[in-house]
């Protein structure tokens, strides 16, 4: 139908050594405008001699009432630029630009022109089909609605140098009613050199198909920061070995980047938000994946194609519903995922429908690497969960934790159960890698840098080389220090960036310059010794061998090593905290040989400790403290050879909510985590006349029992402190009832 306004055409006259715009605006007031302008820069060389661009009878600017008949008009070197306005019909690129000259068809700069299917017949708003040298920008493209297999924007056929940019793409309704779709369908000719960036696609129905895809013979390719969002299914997807796409199977999607999308709320059952679907050779990263069905899968349901050399990288995926990462074949029947690389992503808290995917779910696929990831689970504590048959899957140089400690970790791999980090790790898998807290800057509020002081800093594989192109969140440099961090985020000090936790950044590593080689600023307290301080501990604090002012404390003052196990800790002036390991000689001992006995047992993963106290001196109450708010119990065994002490172990179960107060009859400590030193009960029961007990029972990943089998002559004293109330012991002398390198077991003297 005719439209109320005008699309003017403007050219360019030729005019000796440069262009001179000849400018006709002619539309009803207030009406949008849409216009063409004509570059003839770039096609002037092909000329026999120089010429209008359009028709020789064009004496004066064409006048068009659609954008399609603008397009029809252009060719290589033109930009059609249409003004605000909503523009009701469905168009088709007719023809191809050149390199170096596309035909473009963009908003007008501070326009935002809106193409509205409504009612119009056809599958898509905007058609690529068969073209080279083609952009289209800063579009509103609304409206694609009832349809059964269409898009906002397709791609078909072959073709080069397609960009579609800076795209606002909704309201694609129905069924496989999709955003943005490239369609490889030519052969031997792939679909290349496409762009497909900084577009939003949202409220769109691609279900069962996907809201963004390259599908078949798609080679060479950047889809990157889009914004997907609100989609009823997967949201980005690369695919091969759909057949009635592309007939010739190996025709995949492949050589490609996928890099800055953030992608959320997408899904309707198992639907990842990024997808590599059969493609190969292609890097996944800088993204980030939220709410989704599955983060990031990389797989195939065709049968005999491989989802290949795919280079998952530097994500970060949080609080999707079944799993973070996820890579395999579906089943035996359909495809695999083969040599892929999962590296330095960071995963929060996925899986969270607790189904028991974890945060890294294994299916069909041999030779993938997951490596330097950070994975941070849930209160149901699976971190790799693989229920099907794969081999040669190598996990290391991890970084897991969950606020259950390594105790309560779960892994699987080909449906074999290990629980606890340790366990896991006697597997032959992770080895290098470590549990502990990563000490996010605040992950409840989604910001997932790590501080300085993380484990995850530098704790990657130190013989991996990251490539120059590789960056990390901040897309700053992927490597800074002897190695990667884990995870997503590189703390990194001397970039000239203030990143997050970074009080300065001046560019260098120089200290007593106004700021350290830590980015903090040059004062005393933070860490760094420089100018003329003699310490710097990072605090203003006395009491620890370097005072509020920088300066060591004299030898002899008091201090803490940190251990409880240690007696009469002072400073040697020199910065140190120097202690003797020792046994307390103020210790309640049992009142009769043999009253307490102590058990050792040195068996890797599955290590024992039980000791156990009774017919004592008389113990009040007061005597044990209050462990249910703020006393710990520490059990330390010493070993004593040739008249020297050493600690040979301590053991700590900590005040707080694992304790019940038992009134007259004292206290009970239960762990079933066994965090953080293997003990799992421990019993404080006051009494008189002999009747005070004691005892302490742990095992397992969390505790580590070592040094055993003694000497004739050695001799070993347990002694359980609770706070600093009291203490209870033992001494167990040589020849003791068992003794070799794996266990101990003796009564005391």
């Amino acid at each position: 139908m005719p439209y109320p306004f005008l699309i003017v055409v403007s050219s360019f006259r030729l005019l000796p050594g440069r262009l001179r715009p000849v400018i006709a605006h002619r539309a009803a007031a207030g009406r949008p405008v849409a216009v063409v302008l004509a570059s003839v820069a770039g096609i002037v060389a092909a000329l026999a001699s120089p010429q209008w661009l359009y028709a020789a009878t064009l004496a004066v600017p064409a006048q068009y009432t659609s954008i399609q008949a603008a397009l029809n008009a252009a060719g290589p070197g033109d930009v059609v630029e249409v003004s605000n306005g909503t523009y009701n019909e469905k168009i088709v690129f007719v023809s191809s630009g050149l390199p170096g000259q596309p035909i473009v068809l963009s908003a007008k700069s501070g326009h935002s022109p809106v193409i509205d299917g409504s009612n119009v017949a056809g599958s898509d708003i905007v058609l690529i089909d068969n073209r080279s040298y083609v952009q289209i920008r800063g579009f509103e493209i609304v409206n694609n609605l009832g349809v059964n297999d269409g898009s906002g924007v397709r791609v078909t056929g072959s073709g080069s140098g397609i960009e579609i940019r800076d795209n606002r793409i909704h309201e694609i309704r129905g069924r496989n009613a999709m955003g943005i779709t490239v369609y490889g369908t030519g052969d031997p000719v792939p679909v290349s050199s496409l762009v497909i960036d900084n577009n939003e696609i949202f409220d769109c129905d691609p279900r069962p198909s996907e809201a963004l895809v390259l599908n078949g013979n798609v080679d060479g390719f950047v889809v990157s920061n889009n914004y997907v969002h609100d989609v009823n299914n997967i949201a980005i997807d690369f695919i091969g070995g759909e057949t009635s796409i592309q007939p010739n199977s190996s025709l995949v999607a492949r050589n490609g980047i996928c890099s800055g999308n953030l992608v959320e709320r997408c899904g309707s059952g198992f639907s990842g938000g990024i997808y590599v679907d059969g493609g190969r050779d292609i890097v996944i990263e800088n993204n980030s994946v939220t709410a989704c069905d599955l983060g990031i899968e990389v797989g195939a349901e065709n049968a005999g194609i491989v989802a290949q050399n795919v280079t998952v990288r530097n994500n970060v995926l949080f609080d999707n519903r079944a799993a973070g990462i996820v890579f395999g074949g579906y089943s035996a029947s359909v495809g695999r995922a083969d040599n892929n690389t999962f590296r330095g992503n960071t995963l929060y808290r996925n899986d969270r429908d607790f189904e028991g995917f974890g945060e890294i779910w294994v299916q069909y696929g041999d030779g993938n690497t997951v490596a330097n990831n950070l994975v941070y689970a849930n209160s149901q504590n699976v971190f790799v969960a693989s229920f099907n048959a794969s081999s040669g899957n190598v996990f290391n140089y991890n970084l897991y934790y969950a606020d259950a400690g390594a105790g309560a970790a779960e892994f699987s791999l080909n449906n074999q159960s290990y629980s606890g980090f340790a366990s896991w790790q006697a597997s032959g898998q992770d080895g290098a890698s470590l549990f502990a807290d990563p000490l996010f800057l605040d992950a409840a509020a989604t910001d997932f840098h790590i501080s300085a002081a993380s484990p995850a800093v530098d704790a990657g594989d130190p013989a991996y080389t990251p490539a120059l192109t590789e960056l990390d969140l901040d897309l700053s440099t992927r490597l800074s220090g002897a190695a990667v961090d884990i995870g997503a985020d590189e703390v990194t000090c001397g970039d000239n960036v203030v990143d997050p936790g970074e009080e300065c950044d001046d560019g260098n590593t120089t200290n007593g310059d106004g700021c350290d080689n830590n980015c903090t600023f040059s004062a005393c307290g933070n860490g760094i010794v420089a100018g003329a301080e003699q310490c710097d501990d990072g605090n203003l604090a006395g009491g620890d061998c370097c005072d509020a002012s920088c300066a060591f404390e004299a030898a002899g003052s008091a201090c803490s090593d940190g251990e409880p196990c240690t007696l009469l800790d002072q400073c040697d002036g020199a910065g140190t905290c120097l202690a003797d390991a020792s046994p307390d000689p103020a210790c309640l001992q049992p009142l009769a040989a043999g009253k307490s006995s102590l058990k050792l047992k040195d068996k890797g993963s599955r290590d024992l400790l039980l000791w156990k106290w009774g017919k004592g001196p008389d113990v009040a109450l007061p005597a044990l403290a209050q462990p249910t708010v703020s006393d710990d119990y520490v059990l330390c065994i010493y070993k004593n050879s040739g008249g020297v002490s050493t600690l040979l172990s301590s053991t700590t179960a900590p005040a707080g909510a694992s304790w019940s107060d038992l009134g007259a009859k004292g206290f009970k400590y239960k762990d079933s985590t066994r965090t953080p030193d293997g003990l799992k009960t421990v019993g404080a029961r006051p009494g008189s006349g002999g009747k005070a007990r004691f005892k302490v029972k742990g095992g397992r990943e969390n505790l580590s029992i070592t040094g055993l089998g003694f000497a004739a002559g050695d001799f070993l004293t347990a002694q359980l402190h609770a706070g600093s109330a009291a203490c209870f012991g033992g001494v167990y002398s040589s020849p003791f009832k068992k003794n070799d390198g794996s266990q101990l077991k003796d009564g005391s003297d």
